[in-house]
C-alpha cells in the first residue's frame, strides 16, 4: 500500500477540526495557561493535566467543506478535491495489508476501527481523515457511539475503546 501517496490525499482533502475549547483540562491549570506571561516560571503552575487542541475550531472553516463527526474531532473535506483523487484513493485501498508485524489485520471491507486502521497508516489522526473522506466519496459509513445511541461519558467511553469504525470499504 502506498502510505506516502495515502498521506499526501488526506492532506489535500482533508483538515482536522476541533469541536471545543483550544485548551481542555483542570480548570485551575488551564485558567493559569490562558494567563501565563513569557518570562513567567513555568515549574509555578498548578498540578493537573490539560489537552491542547492546536487546530482550528470546526466554525472557522468555509462552506465548501463537508463536515464529518468522528466523536474526538471533526474532520473536513473539501469534496471536490476528494473527488479528483477518488479512484486512486481506491487503488491504494484495494492494496490494504492483511497483518503487520505478523498480527492480522481487520479487511476494510469488515469495518476496522480508528486504532486498527491508525497502527496500519502510522498515525489515529490520519485514521479519522480516512473514515471522513470515505465517507464523503460514498465508501462507507462512519459509525461512532453516537450513531449507534450512546451519549456523554459513555459514549467517550465507548469511543476511547475503539468504537469509532467504518462500516466496511465498498470499492465500486
Amino acid at each position: 500500500m502506498n502510505l506516502d501517496r495515502l498521506h499526501y490525499i488526506l492532506r489535500e482533502t482533508t483538515v482536522q477540526l476541533r469541536k471545543g475549547a483550544e485548551i481542555e483540562g483542570d480548570s485551575n491549570l488551564v485558567a493559569a495557561v490562558h494567563n501565563f506571561k513569557e518570562g513567567e516560571d513555568i515549574n509555578k503552575l498548578p498540578d493537573g493535566t490539560i489537552n491542547v487542541y492546536a487546530m482550528p475550531h470546526e466554525s472557522q472553516v468555509d462552506n465548501i467543506i463537508e463536515k464529518v463527526d468522528c466523536h474526538f474531532l471533526i474532520i473536513g473535506v473539501d469534496k471536490t478535491k476528494a473527488e479528483s483523487y477518488k479512484e486512486e484513493l481506491i487503488t491504494i485501498l484495494k492494496d490494504w495489508p492483511l497483518e503487520t508485524h505478523g498480527s492480522p489485520i481487520p479487511k476494510l471491507k469488515d469495518g476496522p476501527s480508528y486504532i486498527h486502521v491508525g497502527g496500519v497508516i502510522g498515525d489515529q489522526g490520519a485514521a479519522f481523515q480516512l473514515f471522513a473522506l470515505g465517507k464523503v466519496l460514498n465508501l462507507w459509513d462512519v459509525i461512532t457511539p453516537e450513531t449507534m445511541g450512546f451519549t456523554g461519558a459513555e459514549a467517550s467511553n465507548m469511543a476511547g475503546s475503539g468504537y469509532i469504525m467504518i462500516s466496511g470499504f465498498k470499492s465500486t
